[in-house]
């Protein structure tokens, strides 16, 4: 086992939704075999159901109204900081992380004492790189590669799942906005955060594998998860003129091509109803 210096404490936070502890791919592949870090596990299970585990966790919080990804997270932090742990380890439940992981992170650690948020590199199943990628228009691009060690912000940002952040740091920028409780969470907090830290570092040999919601076929699944996408879209702080402009151009391209794709006027009526009503309500 890796040795952990006493202010290197992790609590990793796993967001579960309608799936179990021990059938979370980020769970089997990060912590199965790690009963020491497991007793470092922060539940926060949104499903609708109460599950119980063997597993030692050291919390697990049930929010059957589903308060997202942002209250997760927020939680945890609050926790973390009560406990005296000094880094949060950001975790969705189904990415894939490869052999030996922690011990990189902890290395990572070791190796940049200044660095105040460390990420891995993910790929899809094409090959693709999701992360860390450069942002435009408030959305990122698959690339063929992506940098590693030192990156800054401006170059590059990383997705949520695998982010180790310092809890000095996640304090410091106010956490995750909560109202953008999925879609959109990691680029907000990423432009809070870089307001305060121009840099991160990016582990080379540290990639993971994760699920893309564009490989979903169920015309019914990816109409669900666009209203999810609209009311985050919606819910984003528009703080200058280029935020609105650029989240209205996002969200209106996405809308057209599911309208094109499907031939289905019921997108251009959600764009409607739930994006620009909204969004000129708030103005």
């Amino acid at each position: 086992m890796e040795q952990i210096n006493d202010s290197h404490r992790i609590l990793f936070v796993l967001v579960l939704y309608k799936c179990t502890v021990e059938k979370s791919r980020t769970f089997q592949t990060l912590l199965a075999d790690f009963p020491h870090h497991q007793a470092h596990l922060f539940i926060y299970d949104n499903s609708p159901y109460h599950q119980e585990t063997n597993i030692p966790v050291a919390e697990y919080v049930h929010d059957t109204a589903n308060g997202g990804i942002g209250k997760a997270y927020n939680t945890a932090c609050q926790y973390a900081q009560t406990h005296q742990y000094h880094w949060l380890m950001l975790l969705d439940q189904d990415t894939a992380f490869p052999p030996n992981a922690i011990a990189q992170y902890y290395k990572a650690i070791a190796d940049n004492p200044n660095i105040q948020m460390i990420a891995p590199r993910h790929q899809i199943k094409t090959g693709e790189f999701m992360s860390p990628t450069h942002y435009r228009m408030k959305t990122s691009h698959l690339q063929s590669d992506t940098l590693y060690g030192i990156v800054k912000f401006k170059q590059a940002a990383p997705i949520n799942s695998g982010i180790l952040v310092s809890i000095a740091s996640f304090l410091k920028v106010g956490g995750y906005d909560e109202p953008v409780w999925l879609d959109f969470s990691d680029i907000r907090f990423i432009e809070k955060y870089k307001r305060h830290y121009h840099s991160f570092y990016v582990i080379k040999d540290l990639v993971c594998v994760q699920n893309f919601s564009s490989e979903e076929t169920d015309l019914e699944c990816i109409f669900r998860r666009y209203l999810i996408y609209l009311e985050c879209a919606a819910n984003y702080p528009k703080e200058t003129v280029l935020d609105t402009i650029a989240m209205t151009l996002t969200t209106l391209r996405i809308t057209l091509s599911r309208t094109l794709k499907e031939k289905k006027i019921r997108y251009l009526h959600a764009y409607w109803n739930i994006y620009i009503r909204k969004s000129r309500h708030e103005s």
